[in-house]
């Protein structure tokens, strides 16, 4: 398996690694003078309020592929509103928009293609190209006036007063941290622990069901479930760890929650699920760090039924696997019928495609973005239950198409 991963499951280069520290260094610059232009409009000039960029996800983690993005958040003192971030980026005009927003800064940056804001979504975020890294930058606005070079973003006092956009915006670097932290008993461990991440990964994108958004899972959805399944069989090899994963997860019983940890209240005020919320979650899987949230929340009946069909194959061809490994131990085995590329477009005898277009490239993506995440709902409460259909499945990943004038 290791063999197999170093082949066909391949990280950066050192070169590809030093050009996106280098972009997220020249972001942070960029950041921390917008926060200090809005300390100067606003009177603090003397103030030296700070201002640190966090990365998570798969890039945090280190399992991210080339070319993959990467998940950042600024975090800004309280004087930097939500307003000052984004500054009118959606007008047409601009003329009109606010020239010392950071979007707007970041915009008009030459390096900088392809930039998309989506100020209306739950967590607001700016989308864009940095040298031709994708960037996904979420804003959060501590409730204090610095944010210092030593600011500790695993305290959970660092959520005492924000909004609920801050709160989400924050739960992604901790999560990160958190489970990282779980996983780092001994450096076998932890590897073993990245090693199967970047499997489920490959696996969860060849068979169609990586996008939390579509109702399947995302990255801190398999970064949950592996770091369970460590935490379970603590002392297994990678192979055995794979092999455990797909047992465990063919098998569970949902809507029993998936828990690294018992949920605690810090006392801030911040809402922290429960267990009787399980029972109105298909498929709950809490997140690690205050305050604790189903990842899973936008999972459905329909999109579980795929994840549960997919689970059981997986366990059936690592089991193969392993008593093929039982019976001749020097035997080769062929570990790329797990990771082939699902057969959805010959599956079904009928299919629903939809075809988003807009003015501008912009436009279009925004759109897009919107569609996307309503898809599920179209899935799951209209066809789901108006349809006598035994099996409906949505293929997460679109198609870019060019349609000429």
């Amino acid at each position: 398996l290791l063999q197999y991963s170093k082949e066909k499951i391949p990280l950066e280069d050192t070169a590809d690694i030093q050009t996106r520290e280098r972009v997220l260094s020249r972001i942070t610059a960029v950041c921390r003078e917008w926060i200090r232009s809005v300390c100067e409009s606003k009177g603090f000039g003397s103030l030296d309020a700070g201002g640190q960029l966090f990365t998570s996800g798969s890039y945090r983690l280190g399992v991210h592929e080339p070319g993959a993005d990467i998940d950042t958040m600024l975090v800004a003192p309280a004087i930097c509103q939500r307003s000052d971030f984004f500054g009118n980026t959606f007008s047409d005009e601009p003329q009109k928009r606010d020239p010392n927003s950071l979007a707007e800064r970041i915009r008009k940056h030459p390096n900088v293609k392809n930039f998309v804001p989506v100020e209306e979504a739950t967590v607001p975020i700016l989308t864009f190209d940095w040298d031709g890294i994708n960037i996904d930058l979420l804003f959060a606005r501590l409730n204090t006036n610095t944010v210092p070079v030593d600011f500790d973003i695993n305290n959970d006092v660092v959520l005492d007063g924000v909004d609920s956009a801050t709160e989400k915006s924050l739960n992604g670097p901790r999560v990160t941290n958190l489970i990282a932290a779980f996983m780092s008993g001994t450096p076998e461990r932890y590897q073993n622990f990245l090693t199967v991440v970047r499997c489920v990964r490959k696996w969860a994108k060849a068979r169609g069901l990586y996008s939390n958004k579509m109702g399947y899972w995302g990255g801190v959805n398999i970064n949950i479930a592996v770091a369970l399944t460590v935490q379970l069989y603590p002392n297994a090899c990678p192979a055995s760890l794979l092999r455990k994963f797909f047992l465990v997860f063919h098998s569970w019983r949902w809507p029993h929650p998936v828990l690294l940890t018992k949920a605690h209240d810090a006392g801030y005020g911040l809402q922290v699920w429960n267990v009787q919320q399980s029972m109105l979650h298909v498929a709950p899987m809490i997140t690690p760090a205050y305050p604790a949230m189903n990842s899973t929340v936008n999972v459905s009946r329909q999109t579980l039924q795929i994840l549960q069909e997919e689970f059981t194959r997986g366990h059936h061809i690592v089991d193969e696997l392993w008593k093929a490994h039982q019976r001749d131990g020097t035997a080769e085995l062929d570990w790329s019928k797990l990771f082939e590329t699902s057969d959805f477009f010959i599956s079904y005898p009928q299919y629903i495609s939809l075809c988003i277009v807009g003015p501008t490239q912009t436009d279009t993506q925004k759109w897009a973005g919107f569609v996307e995440s309503r898809l599920r709902k179209l899935v799951s409460v209209l066809l789901g239950r108006s349809l006598p259909l035994k099996k409906i499945q949505l293929w997460p990943k679109k198609i870019e198409a060019c349609i000429a004038d």
